[in-house]
């Protein structure tokens, strides 16, 4: 059995995904009886279930067709899976989703985890921002009833790499129907309104539309068949219908004539139950208030002191900063200061990581108390360093992760209008990550890895312009303004990474895809790769194309021996920036709520603690949407 559908056939599997049925079936607080009924045993039930599919025995049962009342008129079909059915659509599409979520633009946004209607008209308000009048608004005309099956399961086949797995949800696309509306229940066209299937090869399908259109230089904000198009003129407006239409046509289906429209800001456009007029604000970015924080100490002899229960920064008898010690998470000092005892014992009592570093972030020690790290779980690790294939699957996760979330980076530097003919390295970048993942061996691994930072940093060097003269990444010393701002990031991160592993009862030395080394938080670089992209290079391009700093705030050695480095002004925004950043909330796949990236660095230290002992089958990188 492919490995695919052996996930998704896995009694675990299937009780998670019973109870996510079970709970949606509750949200009305009616119990419905079939489901009531599918309780009673319920483990046995999916003991039974999960040999049929492993066998191929299991076949789907009839949906139950039926037709409800839309808001603008005429019925539409709902066809309701069996409860077993349910189960096996919510388990398989566990499995698959996050692989049909990498391929989707990220203009589309119904139905994927960390992207919603919110994010929709946050960028909508932002092309209105950047100078945009007008938007064609439209929505594909009974989309899910019409959509034509094979042509959709002939993509699902293209994009997913288990034959298995996609001949289930053929049958499951396939279903005939009963009841009032079986009628409607079409052969070899729709996709059924009611399987947790539908919105997911949906979205799969409509990307073709959504790229056609991109082609043509027509960026579509989509929510499943909704959608908009931001354009300059009125008569760009027009041209953009005209070719939806066609493109439409090739997917065989069909604009919807009726509610196609171009709307100005200045009256107002309406997309997804919102008006954006030329007034309207934007979104902005949810941030989590910490209980605790991190104190970044930059004036060179300034002292750290304590006086009751505070902690206090003073420089040439001014304070700098009093704070209580309950307060604070981390004390990270960038320039010569004194650190005086009662200072140090207090910061052992209360558990704070103190980090000290160059000017330029180069790493010099951490104020370590007594370790309560968990000894079975470091052998564990230990020993699953030394096995080579679970060493690469590891390895490759690691690199897959970050990989993906650099082609998202590039995406939404593209997205603000900040990067142009972004779609070819973003498609080598999606062919990299699948590389990563069927690696042989770890040479062919960072072969990968290398071949994608390059394109990333080329594409990158483009967005950034001219005035900012990045071409590629370098360091040790960093060369330019840029290498020195993610010399310097990537630091920070990284002496996070080594706090969250250490919480998590692992080992920060012994990683999987970076190779032991003395000195060297193996295991902490392997977790911060994935979160590079996200964290320090969006901030750095931020920084950079917002002129928040300027190459006039950056001093090079002459000698070259240490490189370029930030001025203390320059520093002070970038840490500042990088705290906001690292505090702002996102959604986390494995918890399903969204936490802070600090949050989310911990979580996956935990998350990779349970892949090691054996309690989770395999490492899920965080994506960015």
């Amino acid at each position: 059995m492919a490995e695919l559908l052996h996930r998704a056939a896995s009694e675990a599997s299937l009780l998670d995904a019973w109870r996510e049925v079970q709970a949606n079936d509750l949200e009305d607080g009616v119990p419905n009886p079939h489901v009531s009924a599918y309780a009673d045993g319920v483990l046995g039930r999916l003991g039974t279930l999960s040999t049929a599919l492993r066998d191929g025995s299991w076949r789907p049962s009839p949906v139950y067709a039926m037709e409800i009342g839309k808001k603008s008129g005429g019925k539409r079909l709902l066809a309701v899976p069996a409860v077993e059915d349910r189960i096996v659509e919510r388990a398989i599409m566990e499995v698959i989703d996050d692989i049909i979520d990498a391929v989707l633009l990220p203009w589309s946004y119904a139905y994927r985890k960390g992207l919603s209607v919110a994010d929709a008209l946050h960028d909508l308000a932002t092309a209105r921002d950047e100078g945009v009048r007008w938007v064609v608004r439209a929505d594909i005309k009974d989309c899910f009833e019409k959509i034509p099956r094979w042509p959709a399961l002939t993509r699902l086949r293209e994009v997913v790499p288990d034959a298995e797995a996609c001949h289930l949800i053929g049958q499951l696309v396939n279903r005939p129907g009963v009841g009032p509306a079986a009628r409607r229940i079409r052969s070899g066209r729709g996709l059924h309104q009611g399987s947790s299937l539908s919105p997911v090869l949906t979205n799969l399908y409509l990307d073709s539309f959504d790229r056609e259109m991109l082609r043509a230089g027509f960026r579509v904000l989509r929510y499943s068949d909704d959608f908009a198009v931001p354009v300059a003129t009125q008569t760009e407006g027009e041209r953009v219908l005209e070719f939806a239409e066609q493109a439409l046509e090739r997917l065989e289906l069909d604009l919807n004539t009726d509610k196609s429209r171009i709307e100005s800001f200045d009256e107002g456009v309406e997309f997804l139950g919102k008006t954006t007029t030329a007034r309207s604000g934007t979104r902005a970015a949810t941030h989590i208030s910490p209980l605790e924080s991190t104190v970044y100490v930059t004036e060179p002899g300034a002292s750290l002191r304590t006086k009751g229960g505070r902690m206090r920064v003073v420089h040439r008898q001014s304070q700098l900063l009093s704070v209580p010690y309950e307060r604070v998470r981390q004390v990270v000092c960038t320039a010569p200061v004194t650190l005086t005892s009662p200072f140090l014992r207090r910061a052992l009592e209360h558990g704070i990581d103190v980090v000290l570093t160059e000017e330029d972030g180069e790493f010099l020690g951490r104020l370590l108390g007594p370790q309560g790290s968990d000894v079975w779980l470091r052998h564990e690790q230990h020993r699953l360093a030394d096995k080579n294939q679970a060493k690469l699957a590891l390895a490759a996760s690691f690199v897959a992760g970050k990989i993906a979330n650099m082609r998202t980076c590039l995406l939404r530097t593209a997205r603000a209008g900040k990067l142009n003919g972004v779609e070819t390295v973003a498609d080598r970048l999606l062919a990299a990550r699948r590389a990563a993942l069927d690696a042989a061996s770890p040479a062919v691994l960072m072969g990968t890895e290398g071949a994608a930072t390059r394109d990333y940093f080329a594409a990158l060097g483009a967005a950034l312009g001219p005035t900012w003269a990045f071409t590629h990444r370098r360091r040790r010393p960093p060369p330019d303004p840029v290498n020195a701002m993610l010399s310097f990031g990537y630091t920070l991160l990284t002496r996070e990474a080594v706090a969250a592993v250490e919480l998590a009862g692992l080992d920060p030395a012994v990683g999987f895809l970076h190779e032991m080394r003395r000195s060297r938080p193996s295991l902490a670089l392997d977790l911060v790769e994935e979160f590079r992209p996200v964290i320090v290079d969006h901030l750095v391009i931020g920084l950079c194309t917002a002129s928040k700093v300027s190459p006039a705030g950056f001093a090079t050695d002459e000698s070259g021996e240490r490189g370029c480095r930030m001025d203390r002004d320059t520093l002070r925004t970038f840490l500042a920036a990088y705290e906001r950043r690292m505090l702002t909330a996102a959604h986390h796949p494995t918890t399903g709520r969204r936490v802070s990236y600090r949050t989310a660095l911990t979580v996956q230290a935990r998350h990779l603690a349970n892949v090691i002992t054996g309690r989770t089958p395999a490492y899920t990188p965080i994506g960015w949407r």
